[in-house]
């Protein structure tokens, strides 16, 4: 998901994006799907347990209890934030990853390329490149999402090198 603010003053910031990656569930519909996950595999264990296979029924919880922690890594894997600051003098980059740790990167603008890699049909990357050093943001955005940025980013770009008239 990118939320875009493009701004016309030379003082400011003139282009900012918010990348967030799209989750579909919500904490509530993780729990609610664990919950109905549990009492059907609570019913398929009880059915083992009473035809002598109990060990089946702790297996079948271990399953819950899998599947319950990989859903919730993926939803705190979906708390990933880049934002991207444009201003006349730098290009900022600021990654904050779901435990919250935060770097930052810094670009020259006036020697900046953005760069869409066609790896695949499924895969391309936008990499921001500039005197030596590549950076890849938005790794967790579809296609279409990547090229809209990489459209946005040079769209401001060339703006900040067009010529003021007085």
């Amino acid at each position: 998901m990118i939320d875009t603010r493009n701004s016309t003053g030379r003082g400011g910031v003139l282009f900012s994006a918010v990348l967030r990656p799209n989750r579909s569930a919500t904490i509530r519909g993780l729990n609610t799907v664990m919950a109905l996950m549990a009492v059907i595999w609570l019913g398929a264990g009880a059915v083992f347990a009473a035809i002598g296979a109990w060990p089946v029924f702790g297996f079948l919880g271990l399953d819950v209890l899998v599947l319950y922690l990989a859903l919730r890594f993926s939803m705190r894997a979906g708390q990933t934030v880049e934002t991207i600051d444009l201003t006349e003098r730098a290009l900022t980059v600021r990654r904050i990853n779901h435990w919250g740790r935060s770097r930052d990167w810094s670009f020259s603008p006036h020697w900046l390329q953005v760069v869409v890699d066609d790896l695949s049909a499924h895969r391309d990357r936008l990499e921001l490149r500039s005197r030596g050093h590549a950076l890849v943001v938005g790794s967790f955005l579809t296609p279409a999402e990547r090229a809209e940025l990489a459209g946005a980013l040079r769209g401001a770009l060339r703006s900040l090198s067009a010529p003021v008239s007085v």
